[in-house]
């Protein structure tokens, strides 16, 4: 299949979408027919006041043409503004009702798409993108029929009036032929380029604007300015070079029309004065010259947007048509204790680079498994399977005796409870973040998980309700308040697997005590994976698994592998006072 006929495809499955308002695409139809029956209509008139009234000096019967020509007037201006709104309406509601789509899909594919596209470049997917598709829903595609149906009745009423001049005015289409073929394909290829400079643009604002703090702390506003002044200088090329072709349509368009008029006035005249043809029928003839120009121009705009809208429906069913993540085929997870098994996984972000390989892990419900190695070891990418973010390239995971793989995700991660170290909280209140794993918790449930992680009385004597408006990620509150918060909403779901992913990164010493002494108590029958660069967190874990290289290098307790002086011993040497060469307290 073709580039452009796989476009077309694309653009086809999204004119569904606008199948709910049918009725009144109908009706725009129809009152659009009745505009351009007027529209044909109206040069006729005209004609019969010239020829008839006026040359018979009926003054009377020139009036009543007159104000029936101005009703008819009025009436077609009433049909074309109904038909704008109308039509506009049913752009809107496409819109939204793709862009929601769009979102809702968003949701559900996989984390490696998310690692191929720049966030700002989906952002012009769910913009720029749907609005051209909308454009052509809206205008080009009733435009495209009613300009058609305009062009074949204005040509059989000038072939009535006098084929002579309809084939002066047909000589000087192959100029708007050029202009409607060869440079719209470069307005389009030009304008493709723009969306595409704007997407990349978009995706370096989102960058920026997310990284502002370690751009400032680093005080790298020159460089990233330098940067963006490249990319956004590139648009601006792309830009001029769009405008410069597009300068050259309308007036080759202008000129065709402007020489086809200078030979009507020139042949017409001519004609009129040697009595071959009347004032009138002159007369009527530039009406329809002018006219029959209109829905060429308005065809080459259709054309336009549906080049604009083709390139959007390509990059919007690029979406649609990655795999989601949800299989709702697959039957839900049953209700799980928490028993954990890894069997054979080998796994890599890339094919051709695996970091984790032929890994077994087998674990009890209600045990406590650490995970600690040097950076890049692997941890993080265990419990990304576990969470089913990626998912192996071979070997498979186990939860109750449930191949994770083979389960719908959705009741699977309901069971589930994750922390990581970056804390996100979601703009809203206090109680709309906690409520994220469990909608239809009480407040004192609330209340309880925030004490439980012992943040209830920080935020009690600073007067912070459930109902505290949080700032753009909770940026309102300390990064170890945020991480307390994202502790308790994990703890509030009450789930049977909980995974913190170095939650107590951002928290001070004396509240890392106070969190692993509720711990005691909240994890109780419940499976956890923990991963810690601060070994004290884990020394109480039931089994630490040291990962390297890919591989699981050691097992056992705290003690247990001390004794071993392997690679877990020299992990905890790395961190033994720089004072009194023992090791910190606690371990």
């Amino acid at each position: 299949m073709t580039e452009k006929r796989r476009a077309m495809s694309d653009l086809l499955c999204l004119l569904p979408y606008s199948r709910p308002y049918a009725s009144r695409i109908v009706l725009t139809v129809v009152i659009m027919l009745a505009g351009t029956a007027i529209s044909i209509v109206l040069p006729l008139i005209s004609r019969l006041a010239i020829d008839v009234y006026v040359m018979e000096a009926d003054y009377r019967g020139l009036i009543r043409v007159i104000l029936g020509a101005a009703g008819l007037f009025v009436l077609m201006n009433v049909i074309h503004s109904l038909r704008a709104r109308i039509m506009a309406r049913v752009g809107q509601d496409t819109i939204r009702a793709i862009r929601t789509d769009l979102f809702v899909r968003l949701q559900t594919l996989p984390v490696q798409f998310f690692d191929k596209i720049p966030v700002g470049k989906v952002v012009t997917r769910l913009t720029s993108d749907v609005d051209a598709v909308s454009e052509l829903v809206s205008n080009a595609i009733i435009n495209l029929v009613v300009d058609s149906l305009k062009l074949v009745g204005f040509l059989g009423f000038m072939f009535y009036l006098d084929y002579r001049l309809t084939l002066i005015t047909m000589a000087f289409l192959p100029l708007l032929v050029f202009a409607m073929t060869f440079l719209n394909q470069r307005i389009r290829k030009a304008e493709d380029a723009v969306r595409e400079q704007a997407s990349v643009v978009n995706a370096s604002v989102q960058e920026t604007m997310s990284g502002i703090k370690v751009i400032q702390a680093f005080g790298a506003e020159e460089h990233f300015a330098d940067t963006f002044a490249d990319k956004n200088r590139q648009l601006l090329v792309f830009g001029n070079r769009a405008v410069a072709t597009f300068a050259f349509f309308w007036p080759i368009v202008d000129l065709s029309w402007i020489l086809s008029v200078a030979a009507l006035v020139f042949f017409g005249g001519r004609w009129v004065i040697e009595g071959s043809t009347t004032i009138g029928t002159l007369i009527a003839f530039f009406a329809y010259n002018g006219q029959f120009f209109g829905p060429l121009r308005g065809l080459s705009q259709a054309y336009r947007i549906i080049q604009r809208a083709l390139a959007g429906a390509v990059r919007i069913n690029e979406i649609f048509a990655t795999a989601p993540e949800v299989d709702e085929s697959l039957p839900p997870m049953r209700p799980v204790k928490g028993a954990v098994e890894f069997r054979g996984v080998t796994f890599g972000y890339e094919d051709d680079e695996m970091v984790l390989e032929d890994i077994d892990i087998a674990v009890n419900p209600g045990e406590t498994i650490a995970l600690v190695g040097h950076t890049g070891a692997g941890k993080t990418s265990i419990i990304n399977l576990l969470c089913r973010f990626y998912r192996p390239q071979s070997g498979e995971i186990l939860v109750d005796g449930q191949n994770i793989a083979e389960r719908e995700l959705i009741s699977y991660r309901r069971q589930i409870g994750l922390v990581l170290q970056d804390p996100f909280l979601f703009s809203g209140t206090l109680r709309d973040n906690l409520r994220l794993g469990a909608p239809l918790a009480a407040d004192e449930d609330m209340w309880g998980a925030l004490t439980a992680v012992g943040l209830n009385d920080a935020l009690v004597e600073h007067g912070i309700t459930l109902d505290f408006i949080l700032a753009e990620r909770g940026s309102n509150f300390s990064s170890g308040q945020r991480q307390l918060i994202s502790f308790a909403r994990a703890l509030l779901a009450d789930p049977r697997i909980l995974i913190l992913d170095e939650a107590t990164a951002y928290v001070d010493t004396l509240t890392e005590q106070k969190i692993q002494t509720a711990l005691r108590t909240l994890l109780q029958g419940r499976t956890s994976f923990v991963i810690a660069h601060r070994l004290s967190t884990i020394r109480g874990a039931d089994r630490i698994l040291v990962i390297g290289h890919g591989a699981i290098l050691e097992s056992g307790t705290h003690d247990e592998l001390l004794e071993q002086r392997g690679e877990y011993w020299q992990l905890c040497q790395a961190q033994l006072s720089p004072y009194t060469d023992q090791p910190p307290a606690g371990y």
